[in-house]
């Protein structure tokens, strides 16, 4: 786990080169589509959003339907079954 106030591309770049594999095993789970997922997945790693009502207007972004690396939970209760489906 790293908590990092700048969210962009290369912040996760080098969070996911600092530990593990890399970012093919790296993701990153968030409220925001706009600051947590979508720079995790252009950083080459993995994206879970997990959208929450009292999501800021600036943090909102359209959902995108081409990635694979992208998935959307409801709650932080489906993350432990998606990683179990992830891994095998």
């Amino acid at each position: 786990v790293e908590i990092v106030s700048d969210k962009s591309p290369a912040t996760y770049s080098t969070a996911f080169a600092r530990y593990g594999d890399g970012p093919q095993h790296a993701m990153m789970v968030g409220n925001s589509l706009r600051s947590d997922v979508l720079p995790a997945i252009e950083a080459g790693g993995w994206g879970t959003y997990v959208p929450h009502g009292l999501t800021w207007d600036y943090e909102r972004a359209e959902e995108p339907d081409n990635l694979s690396r992208f998935t959307r939970i409801e709650t932080l209760a489906e993350l432990a079954p998606l990683l179990e489906r992830l891994k095998g």
